[in-house]
């Protein structure tokens, strides 16, 4: 015989709600002022368990200002033209900031395998490793994860669901999908069970809360997030250090040279072939099948190699409309408040259309990591972290493509000089690439590691040897084109 649901009166509810209360408001005034962290708070839980009242009263308890409630099914249409995974990137909270989710990252697994169990089960364990590898990834980029379920018996989510749908003052409350739910409750019940089996571990476990009682619920809820928010407050300090992303390794087996000096070309052959080049580019990026594709083309080198002129070459080709161009340098307070990839994220490209990226995400094994501006444990895990971002994006129809443009460090300071005698060009040159200069035989090191683990089938890298700018910028027309009809083929 099941033992009854716990109860709580309404003056025991009225008598402990203002103390905890006020402990949520000053943990959460904590949390704005030292900003240590985001929280990332899942609801889930199955038809009329009270998801929407927990999120309404975490409104009503705490400071609505910094906190932002994502119900993303409204972003369901733009989401499908990009990577599963980037609604929620682009909506995570910055540190000091709480964001709640219903469903969050889950939604769709358990939308799909509640409708579809048999197709589902072919893909979910991809997907449960996945969220996993996403929520061992957060907590290192300080970003906590709080996941909630409501839990009522298959009895009372009826019952509710009836109540409220005899009532016109309520039944707008009662959604399709709570119908459905009510009807195959079973079927929400294993698929969600399931999905908190392979999901859950001591670092990100799931709160099972019983929803019977509305008062009980609200007081187990706040006290959970409370207590999340001071241990978030307690440890923060040591944040960073607690897990670690497994390095991965190339599944390449080539070998690369970080920098290679190159041919030279004449400016006539240059020229003709330029044109051919930008020609061949514009007509694959006019393609009808392009328009079930992307591009992201990322930009990486010693300075004054000559990033810039072979990017100009490839805008030169295509419609202004079409392509994005992507600077970027140090990150911005708002950047810097979120974690490490979530800039990049919010910059993938629509299908059809083309991002370039005036420098990349891989800034954290290279200048971060020679200039010591990042811990080693950040940039060492940041090769695995970079290698799931640029799969996810090749498994949307990305074609991702990288190139490191290397120039001899006599060329180098030749171009530098240059730069500095002509008027046009001296903004090109500041004291930070004079600074760099120094540390030229450590960036070609973290370079040639860099490439050589995070080359793949999937995102490859291409070395362009830069000391003749001609030959340079055909090289990346010419591996652009060919990267963009292999996926068109």
């Amino acid at each position: 015989m099941k033992a009854k649901p716990e109860r709580l009166s309404k003056a025991d509810f009225e008598k402990m709600l203002p103390a905890l209360r006020d402990r949520m408001l000053g943990a959460q005034s904590q949390l704005q002022k030292q900003k240590p962290f985001g929280l990332a708070v899942i609801v889930t839980g199955v038809p009329a368990a009270g998801r929407s009242e927990v999120v309404n009263q975490f409104l009503e308890w705490m400071d609505p200002k910094h906190i932002k409630v994502h119900a993303l099914e409204k972003l369901s249409r733009i989401a499908r033209t990009r990577p599963a995974m980037w609604r929620y990137w682009i909506t995570l909270p910055a540190r000091g900031e709480i964001a709640i989710y219903f469903m969050g990252w889950y939604e769709d697994y358990l939308f799909a395998a509640q409708h579809a169990p048999k197709k589902m089960r072919r893909h979910e364990e991809r997907i449960f490793e996945r969220i996993r590898q996403l929520e061992t990834m957060l907590p290192q980029d300080r970003v906590r994860v709080l996941k909630l379920h409501l839990q009522v018996s298959e009895k009372t989510a009826s019952r509710r669901v009836k109540e409220l749908r005899a009532s016109k003052l309520t039944r707008w409350r009662v959604t399709r999908e709570d119908r459905w739910g009510v009807k195959h409750f079973d079927t929400v019940q294993e698929v969600t069970q399931r999905s908190m089996r392979a999901t859950a571990d001591k670092n990100s476990p799931w709160h099972v809360i019983d929803g019977t009682d509305p008062q009980l619920r609200a007081l187990v809820t706040g006290t959970i997030l409370l207590d999340d928010l001071k241990s978030g407050l307690k440890a923060s300090a040591a944040q960073g250090s607690r897990h670690r992303w497994p390095e991965s390794k190339s599944s390449s087996k080539a070998r690369f040279a970080s920098h290679q000096p190159g041919p030279s070309l004449e400016e006539k052959e240059y020229k003709l072939e330029l044109e051919q080049l930008q020609g061949r580019f514009a007509l694959l990026t006019r393609r009808d099948a392009f328009a079930k594709h992307a591009a992201a083309f990322a930009f990486e080198g010693m300075d004054a190699a000559g990033k810039g002129g072979a990017i100009s070459r490839l805008t030169a080709a295509l419609d202004a409309r079409q392509y994005t161009v992507v600077p970027v340098s140090a990150p911005t307070p708002e950047e810097a408040a979120h974690p490490y990839l979530w800039r990049f994220w919010r910059n993938v490209p629509d299908r059809g259309e083309v991002a370039i990226f005036d420098r990349t995400w891989y800034g954290r094994v290279l200048v971060e990591r020679v200039r010591d501006l990042t811990p080693a444990a950040d940039w060492r895990r940041a090769y695995g972290e970079i290698k799931e971002f640029e799969l996810q994006l090749a498994e949307h129809g990305i074609v991702v493509h990288k190139f490191w443009l290397t120039v001899g460090k006599d060329e180098q300071l030749k171009r530098f000089n240059e730069r500095d005698s002509d008027s046009l060009k001296r903004y090109k040159v500041d004291p930070e690439d004079w600074a760099n200069r120094r540390y030229y035989d450590a960036y070609q090191a973290a370079a040639h590691e860099m490439i050589e683990r995070t080359h793949t089938d999937y995102a490859p890298w291409t070395i362009i040897e830069a000391d003749d700018k001609r030959y340079a910028r055909l090289k990346v027309l010419r591996m652009v084109c060919e990267s963009l009809e292999l996926a068109l083929e």
